[in-house]
């Protein structure tokens, strides 16, 4: 019944148009959406990564000042443990805030939970720690 003779109304004009039309000559309403079927469902993000991000950062820089002052004060008394502890601590604030700005970036989760997990000794660490891991799948490759 519904031949490309016959017309049919726009749905968004109320305008007369032909069956075969893909678009609406009056008012421009596209039917070519409607006809490719049901879109996919887009992911919603949700804020998880932002926010262990943040704190993954900020557990970070906590580290790297720590690291800073035992490096510079072993220094002062001679003691090169305490400044290998101080290097690790700097190392460990780098690594930390990569792995936070990749969580801020939802991408290399790997990187981004090594970082939660080096800054897990601090209660902002774990925070993002347990964030990140929580939203696995927001991550990117």
């Amino acid at each position: 019944m519904n031949s490309s003779t016959q017309p049919r109304n726009c749905v968004a004009c109320g305008r007369s148009i032909s069956w075969d039309a893909n678009v609406c000559p009056y008012c421009g309403h596209d039917y070519r959406g409607a006809m490719a079927g049901p879109m996919q469902a887009q992911k919603k993000e949700s804020g998880m990564p932002t926010a262990a991000g943040i704190l993954i950062i900020l557990g970070a820089l906590i580290a790297l000042g720590i690291g800073v002052l035992v490096a510079v004060g072993s220094t002062v008394v001679l003691s090169g443990e305490g400044f290998v502890c101080g290097a690790i601590g700097i190392a460990i604030g780098v690594i930390g805030i990569l792995g936070g700005i990749f969580a801020l970036q939802r991408k290399m989760f790997a990187l981004a939970l090594i970082a939660g997990i080096l800054t897990i000794w601090t209660i902002l660490g774990l925070i993002g720690l347990i964030l990140v891991a929580v939203s696995r799948e927001e991550f990117h490759s």
